[in-house]
């Protein structure tokens, strides 16, 4: 890799930037319980990825519908098999 690059060659790509304010990762921040904290890094280190990433993911799904607690995902055993 080269110590410095010429950037005078770059051009700016024509129009304007194009930006999802939706998809737009926003800074927050959050406390949680260190032991928490230590078993989602843990996980997040076993997958191969920043737990920031996982702890992002695990928000999404559980926003989405595609993750449950245990207690609701039980009710719903339950109800299926009655």
């Amino acid at each position: 890799m080269k110590k410095e690059y010429d950037l005078n060659k770059l051009k700016r790509r024509p129009g304007k930037v194009k930006v999802e304010t939706e998809a737009a990762k926003v800074p927050i921040s959050i406390r949680l319980d260190g032991s928490v904290l230590a078993t989602i890094k843990t996980e997040a280190l076993r997958l191969g990825i920043p737990y920031q990433t996982f702890i992002g993911s695990l928000l999404h799904r559980y926003a989405t519908g595609e993750m449950v607690d245990k207690k609701t995902a039980a009710e719903v055993l339950s109800l299926k098999s009655a």
